[in-house]
């Protein structure tokens, strides 16, 4: 059992993550603009506040960091730039200062570039897509995913060790009206159109993953064992995507040969795999997705026979 804070743990994406590390025994403290449901303590003040981020961290053995804004239309480029990298070396360098060794970030599979057509996104050089991938990032979010990278990085060469989690969009039940509508009507989709917390998301391939397996991989990167300064990526994705066409169809229909199909194998056992190499996470992190969301979409055109 470890003390744990969770930064944005009243979010989308927090509370599935403090749940599941409430059912495996470890004590959690929440942080964020505003409590939570959870029957956890809480402290709500803003991750750019280094005086309430040094209370927060106090006595805590870990730290999973969440707090951001979430996208690139939940705020202009100097809020998403102030909040998620200051928020970052916030508490990156409050976790140092209480001795805290193991830091677990949020990262984004935007980092490599290829998610958001408002982003100026740039095509994927190969498939599948690992770690030795160039980071192509355009648009405010994804830099500033990058940058929190770095400043990890930063840290782990202080001693700290971190894992970094790129996860592609994630299908909160929230967001299963707006799945559904962007299936129905893809060419003119334009979200938030039924009342979502957000537009489906998940860049041209309509990545995903379902938020039970995100938190499981949160809690898996907080107990795996890593010597100090050690620092870990992990590309993060349900098994699936939840696009009508299989995914190397989609990648020449929009690229022509332009991506280089590194191990046709993938996509031949599964058509429909994601852009991102899995076998990473699946053997150094022991993460497989259980859950995809491609039931939703049963029977909808396009859908009938995948």
């Amino acid at each position: 059992m470890s003390r744990v804070l969770v930064t944005g743990a009243a979010g989308l994406l927090g509370r599935f993550v403090v749940d599941e590390l409430l059912s495996r025994g470890h004590q959690v403290r929440g942080f964020d603009r505003r409590a939570g449901k959870a029957d956890i303590e809480w402290q709500v003040a803003d991750v750019t506040d280094p005086a309430e981020v040094r209370k927060a961290v106090k006595g805590m053995e870990a730290v999973l960091h969440i707090a951001a804004v979430p996208n690139i239309w939940s705020g202009d480029g100097q809020t998403i730039m102030r909040v998620n990298t200051l928020g970052t070396y916030t508490v990156l360098d409050a976790a140092e200062a209480e001795g805290i060794g193991r830091i677990v970030f949020c990262s984004s599979d935007s980092v490599a570039g290829y998610t958001v057509r408002e982003g100026r996104m740039l095509p994927p050089r190969h498939a599948p897509l690992g770690l030795e991938h160039p980071l192509q990032a355009t648009d405010p979010y994804a830099i500033s995913k990058i940058l929190g990278e770095d400043l990890c990085r930063a840290y782990t060469l202080r001693g700290m060790s971190v894992v970094a989690l790129r996860t592609v969009f994630v299908a909160y039940p929230e967001m299963a009206g707006e799945i559904v509508a962007r299936a129905k009507d893809p060419a003119h989709y334009k979200g938030p159109a039924v009342g979502g917390p957000s537009s489906a998301g998940g860049g041209p391939l309509h990545h995903h993953i379902d938020p039970r397996d995100l938190a499981r991989a949160f809690r898996l990167a907080l107990e795996r064992p890593m010597p100090a300064g050690a620092f870990e990526r992990f590309y993060l994705s349900a098994r699936v995507t939840l696009s009508p066409e299989p995914t190397l169809a989609r990648l020449r229909r929009l690229h022509g040969d332009a991506v280089e199909v590194r191990d046709p194998s993938v996509y031949a056992r599964e058509p429909f795999a994601p852009l991102y190499d899995l076998s990473h996470a699946a053997r150094e992190l022991g993460f497989v997705a259980e859950f995809d969301q491609r039931h939703l979409l049963a029977g909808l055109p396009g859908f009938e026979n995948n």
